[in-house]
């Protein structure tokens, strides 16, 4: 009676956590990118999400929607309005703009007479709208060099100009950011802020691909950590009740490694983000150390040998006779309850070991901007 009571519960609150789950892995954030040519705009979309998705240092002019994604984000690069191709009686038709969650207008210099009508017009339509200015690093030199300004002085002279052009529009926000430095300044914030204006599953899917870029956001990313660990620990007791003969090993490892590969990429550990990481530090001594540490990282969590080893300390950790403690519901049997704890005990490792990758990766890039 125990083990069909526990099979049903496990059963029951697998299919619910499956189902919020599956929710936010299959969610999309759309987010429409708008601005000259030469703006800066693929080099932000990839700080926004601590990866390449889109090539940089090409600047011909837009002449359709480029489309990038990475994970449930999907960038719109939006052409120019007021051309014969996308006139502006028929722009936010032919961009299909009431399907974006968020507007990013991207600016590296002034805005003009089309950027302010596309703001305007989104607002109208109800959709948020974040004005970027790019290339700040560039702005503070110049500003030095050319005007003895300091940094900031040099923020107020640009916040002052971007306000000065937009005058009384309600946007969401002014943000000014360096790609190249995407710790510093505001890109954070504007994170953050499209977070807070999304809505439902939305916020989920977006603070899952974003980078991690503070402690504010970490704190997030730990959340759908745990929300992983849950799902793949419930997963591993409903495989402790239903043993396969000759597989129940390999599914346990199964779903170790699935659930691995989600949080290394919630963290922004994966190989992409790491080889951005490389891109933006360069091959110094500090990114020697991080690059050690995450194949390190990699191989503990990432690998089936070492995953396998990981099990096997665990295993001598947790006693059968202290199995019934960690049981998060009655009456289950001892094997659901070891696979429930083995696979809530690595996870635990796993977001705490990426947690202090991700915390050493901040400050040793920080380092190298403030050199």
């Amino acid at each position: 009676m125990e083990t069909v009571f526990g099979k049903q519960e496990i059963t029951r609150i697998i299919e619910n956590l499956k189902k919020d789950y599956d929710a936010m892995k299959n969610a999309t954030v759309n987010i429409a990118i708008s601005g000259q040519s030469g703006a800066g705009k693929s080099s932000l979309i990839n700080a926004i999400v601590g990866r390449k998705v889109a090539d940089v240092g090409i600047t011909e002019t837009t002449l359709h929607i480029k489309k990038y994604t990475s994970n449930g984000i999907h960038f719109s690069d939006l052409p120019g309005c007021g051309t014969e191709k996308f006139p502006i009686k028929t722009y936010l038709e032919i961009c299909n703009l009431e399907s974006f969650d968020a507007v990013i207008v991207v600016t590296a210099n002034r805005f003009y007479e089309n950027d302010i009508w596309l703001i305007k017009e989104m607002i109208r339509i109800g959709r948020p709208v974040y004005v970027v200015r790019t290339k700040m690093d560039e702005s503070i030199r110049n500003g030095k060099h050319d005007d003895n300004l300091t940094e900031y002085e040099v923020f107020e002279k640009v916040k002052n100009d971007i306000k000065s052009n937009i005058g009384n529009i309600e946007i969401k926000g002014v943000y000014l950011t360096s790609s190249r430095e995407p710790q510093k300044m505001d890109l954070s914030k504007l994170l953050i802020d499209i977070e807070q204006n999304l809505t439902g599953i939305k916020k989920q899917r977006f603070m899952a691909d974003v980078a991690p870029l503070n402690e504010q956001i970490l704190k997030e990313k730990s959340i759908l950590a745990r929300k992983a660990v849950s799902y793949g620990a419930y997963s591993a007791a409903a495989n402790g009740i239903n043993p396969i003969p000759g597989l129940d090993i390999s599914l346990d490892i199964a779903i170790l490694l699935t659930m691995s590969k989600e949080i290394q990429k919630i963290y922004g550990l994966d190989e992409k983000s790491i080889n951005e990481l490389s891109r933006r530090m360069g091959n110094n001594a500090n990114f020697t150390i991080i690059k050690t540490k995450a194949a390190q990282y990699a191989a503990k969590f990432v690998a089936k040998e070492g995953i396998i080893m990981l099990l096997k300390r665990l295993a001598v950790n947790i006693g059968s006779k202290e199995v019934l403690k960690y049981i998060p519901f009655i009456g289950q049997v001892a094997a659901a309850g070891i696979g429930y704890k083995m696979t809530d005990s690595f996870g635990s490792d796993l977001i705490e070991d990426s947690e202090a990758l991700v915390r050493e990766i901040l400050i040793k890039s920080q380092a190298e901007i403030t050199r």
